[in-house]
């Protein structure tokens, strides 16, 4: 299965991190989504214990 880089829509192999013609570097899905509900979740416990 191959998948469409977003920068130069060369179709390549969809392990590939970093696209070999325009060398795009493909965000890493699992990791980003997970550091961004963590964040979210500790401003919630911040303003939590502000209010308390």
């Amino acid at each position: 299965m191959k998948k469409e880089c977003p920068s130069c829509a060369m179709m390549i192999e969809n392990d590939a991190q970093v696209c070999p013609i325009c060398k795009y570097e493909f965000p890493r899905r699992g990791y980003q989504n997970k550091l961004k509900w963590i964040a979210v979740l500790l401003a919630l416990l911040f303003l939590l214990v502000i209010l308390l």
